[in-house]
């Protein structure tokens, strides 16, 4: 798991009673006994905090809003101020969650593995949705729609155009002889010969110029063949 959590809690028996149980769970475990020490360990190797409102020199309060302005890794309120107004200052300063002493270590540990699961589906979701869209200066492709766009406003590629300028900007900087942008588009209607690719690609640049597409990224390595490269 490999889960890096700082535990800040003046109380000497409650944080090692949490610290023990999360590392049989598979976590590494940081202690701080106080808001003070708790801001001079958070760092972006951090994962989530577990923060103890009630403490010496500074409260959890404080520490959540001068954390916020470092990191912005999750953080769980653990605090026996369980008042409505409490819990409502305590998630709007930016913590993620509100966990009110008494309670169980299991229950602990199901608050934490939901919010790295919830951090999982996001970032899976994100990487998702990146994978249906290639954007370059505005010049967009949408995957699923097969559309090609700049600034919003359409153009008309081929068939075999599209999968010609895909296949560069899917992988900028990468050069692709003419036989392997061939191969790659010769399946969609049938390519004529290898000048055919020649032709693609100056109807290509036509049709980004009509449109304004100032920039010149398409570009020929003479001898080779083509490649998208990104300034």
């Amino acid at each position: 798991m490999n889960r890096k959590l700082l535990i800040a809690e003046d109380e000497a028996d409650m944080r090692r009673l949490i610290s023990l149980h999360l590392q049989k769970k598979g976590y590494q475990i940081m202690e701080a006994t106080d808001g003070e020490d708790a801001i001079n360990q958070i760092n972006t190797s951090v994962d989530l905090v577990l923060l103890d409102i009630m403490m010496p020199k500074w409260s959890g309060l404080e520490v959540c809003e001068r954390i916020r302005q470092k990191v912005d890794c999750p953080i769980v309120f653990i605090s026996a101020a369980s008042d409505e107004m409490t819990r409502i200052k305590a998630l709007s300063l930016g913590g993620d969650d509100f966990i009110a002493k008494p309670f169980s270590l299991e229950e602990l540990t199901l608050k934490i593995e939901a919010i790295f699961n919830m951090q999982a589906r996001f970032l899976d979701s994100y990487e998702k949705e990146k994978r249906k869209h290639i954007m370059v200066d505005e010049l967009e492709v949408d995957l699923l729609s097969r559309q090609i766009s700049y600034k919003n406003k359409p153009i008309p590629f081929t068939k075999k155009e599209y999968e010609l300028l895909v296949l560069l900007l899917s992988s900028p900087k990468q050069v692709f002889t003419k036989e392997q942008i061939y191969d790659h588009i010769s399946g969609i209607d049938g390519i004529g010969s290898l000048q055919s690719v020649v032709e693609h690609v100056k109807n290509i640049r036509h049709k980004l110029g009509e449109v304004n597409y100032k920039y010149d990224y398409l570009q020929t390595v003479w001898g080779i063949g083509y490649q998208w490269k990104n300034h």
